[in-house]
């Protein structure tokens, strides 16, 4: 066989061995690298107190995770959560995410609503949120530079929304915006429930749930960001720093890898000029900035074909959150 008859040939199966991977594990649309930025919400721990051991536990075997993947991951720091019993300990627990080399951002002090809390007292509260964070950063030549709004609520008006960029600005922040949005955090409340009952049946159901309703939704956002933004977009990744997570993201970043998808920086994935687009939407609902995106375009219904978690994690949760 002669080297063209030959190159034509290598050529030939390399499209058929693309065409036959299942549709996830495609590359992007362009042929280039799909690229996501992993980030975590509520640090040192999303949802119940587990106590200080397993509270380390958790964020060790998260970290571990996320270091077996070269995850370069942004956690976002709630520094309420530090002034409880076993302060230095749970101080602690960020210095092993800076020990991992990853990145802390400030997620507020206490979790407040932007779009209920008064401006002043929202950005008083941010302020409060990054005293220990930059103290922790700081010696390391680390800067205190990413914020993300709790419950993606980005303020009433256009008009307060506005003000606290500018306020953001002035501080040196950089708005940490979410595309891959979930519901990780109802499924960790269920998971977390079974766990301290010993219900191993019910969090193996749950977090079979999880892992396909992440795959629901990288689905649907994935496709959301063609409609909307006409290309694929370096996605960033809302997760929590929680219990489900610390057992089963491996499974999650499994999910993305045979996707295609490399682990990027949330600086390269902001790079992506389709941050730049406008933010159309202001209210109480915290959304993707895709969905944000096409109510700045107009497109003002995306949001009726977001998938909900399956019924039945949905009937438990409201059932646990009833009974609180």
């Amino acid at each position: 066989m002669n080297l063209l008859k030959r190159a034509a040939l290598v050529a030939l199966l390399s499209v058929l061995v693309v065409a036959a991977l299942p549709a996830q594990q495609k590359p992007a649309a362009n042929g280039a690298t799909k690229e996501v930025c992993v980030t975590f919400d509520d640090l040192p721990l999303n949802g119940p107190d587990q106590g200080l051991k397993r509270l380390r536990a958790v964020n060790e075997k998260l970290i571990a995770v996320i270091r077996a993947h070269s995850i370069p991951a942004v956690g976002f720091v709630n520094e309420s959560k530090l002034n409880r019993t076993g302060q230095a300990e749970r101080v602690a627990i960020l210095k092993l995410w800076l020990d991992a080399g990853l990145e802390l951002g400030n997620h507020t002090y206490s979790h407040l609503s932007l779009h209920t809390t008064p401006l002043a007292a929202f950005e008083e509260d941010l302020v409060r949120g990054e005293t220990v964070t930059r103290r922790l950063m700081e010696p390391r030549g680390m800067k205190l530079r990413y914020f993300r709004h709790p419950f993606l609520q980005t303020g009433p008006t256009m008009e307060a929304r506005a003000a606290f960029e500018k306020f953001l600005a002035e501080r040196g922040y950089t708005v940490a915006p979410v595309t891959f949005d979930d519901a990780d955090y109802v499924f960790n409340a269920i998971y977390a429930w079974a766990r301290q009952r010993n219900d191993a049946a019910l969090a193996e159901r749950t977090a079979a749930a999880y892992l396909e309703h992440m795959r629901t939704m990288f689905d649907y956002f994935e496709k959301l960001a063609l409609e909307v933004v006409g290309s694929p977009v370096r996605h960033v990744l809302l997760l929590h720093d929680n219990e489900l997570n610390a057992d089963h993201f491996d499974g999650v970043a499994r999910v993305l890898e045979q996707r295609g998808y490399k682990f990027v920086t949330l600086q390269r994935a902001l790079e992506d000029p389709a941050y730049r687009l406008a933010d159309g939407y202001v209210g109480p609902r915290g959304l993707s900035w895709l969905h944000r995106w096409a109510y700045g375009k107009g497109m003002k219904e995306t949001m009726k074909s977001e998938p909900d978690p399956p019924d039945f994690i949905m009937k438990l949760y409201n059932e646990a959150m009833a009974s609180r």
